[in-house]
């Protein structure tokens, strides 16, 4: 069983371990450029050659992939259903994909019960719809590997499967994944699944400040945007810290909005933010962040909780 994040910066690849309790084997490294965009699969066979030399490596006996996968065109919604049995519940959601999915044939649709509330016996659905032309590719991928797709699951439901497995969050939480060009922003609400929510932010978007305002390339800006302390020192730094903190508020002034519709939904203040992803290691980001909402925030430095969440939480069935 082998775990894939193909991000358009990074790929993370994981297996579990004999006792299908925990990541080991893993592997991350550099996405070829112009390979993944949003989620599509933009160069089959540079991709295909870039994982199958990983594959021949250091996963020779595996055969089963799982992949997670996300994307602004994939359409995440949670609905409320009288509570009724698995066949009774599947036929009712017939006839409401319609309402929440457009065009809901150019889609492959799936969904799954996320909490049961027995005192007026109501259901919450999560029903996801990815574009077929996406997952098409993913599957055509797997056969050229030679290999066997098990699962192909979302940003939103691999984190909250890996942070449920891991600890189980009280209160209000946001997981709040910030990647290379989008940000995934998971809610939980006593360690359930409430809701989530992409945004069109990520590190990519410091990169190009960076490297407009000091004439450099997108790679030199790369590894500046890693090593200086831009959000933290006003006296060095303070005209970049000025022009990445405009970009910065306008996105987490977006971010701002899904945290009050989670609040007014729930009747809860949020507890406390969770950042992972490749950018939450800038210096600074999680302070910046934590002063913006007035609420704790966690960073982590092992690799393990900052990019390999979603590809453990692709491995765990059945919940």
């Amino acid at each position: 069983m082998i775990g894939f994040d193909i991000g358009s910066f990074y790929t993370k690849i994981g297996s579990f371990d004999k006792k299908n309790t925990k990541l080991n084997n893993m592997i991350i490294e550099r996405t070829p450029h112009n390979c993944i965009e949003n989620g599509y699969i933009k160069d089959i066979n540079l991709l295909f050659q870039f994982l199958n030399e990983i594959l021949k490596k250091n996963f020779l006996k595996e055969k089963k992939l799982f992949f997670c996968v996300s994307s602004t065109d994939i359409i995440i919604r949670e609905i409320i259903m009288p509570m009724m049995k698995d066949d009774e519940l599947k036929s009712a959601l017939k006839y409401e994909i319609d309402q929440y999915i457009p065009n809901s044939d150019e889609y492959i649709i799936d969904y799954k019960q996320i909490d049961n509330d027995e005192d007026s016996k109501k259901t919450k659905v999560m029903i996801v719809a990815a574009p077929k032309n996406m997952i098409s590719e993913y599957v055509k991928l797997t056969d050229m590997l030679k290999m066997r797709i098990e699962v192909i699951d979302v940003y939103s439901n691999c984190i909250y499967k890996s942070v449920n497995k891991l600890c189980k969050l009280k209160g209000s939480v946001s997981i709040v994944n910030i990647g290379a060009a989008y940000t995934d922003i998971t809610l939980l609400n006593e360690g359930k699944y409430a809701f989530s929510r992409i945004v069109q932010f990520g590190g990519n978007d410091i990169t190009e400040i960076i490297a407009n305002m000091y004439n450099i390339d997108f790679s030199s800006a790369e590894e500046y945007k890693r090593t200086k302390p831009f959000l933290i020192d006003d006296e060095q730094y303070s005209d970049l810290k000025e022009h990445v903190k405009e970009h910065l508020n306008s996105k987490l002034n977006e971010i701002s909005r899904i945290f009050d519709f989670f609040e007014s939904s729930y009747h809860k203040s949020l507890n406390g933010i969770q950042l992972i992803g490749g950018t939450s290691k800038l210096i600074g980001l999680g302070k910046y962040i934590e002063n913006y909402f007035k609420v704790p925030v966690i960073t982590y430095d092992s690799d393990d909780y900052v990019y390999f969440l979603p590809v453990l939480g692709s491995l765990i069935r059945g919940e």
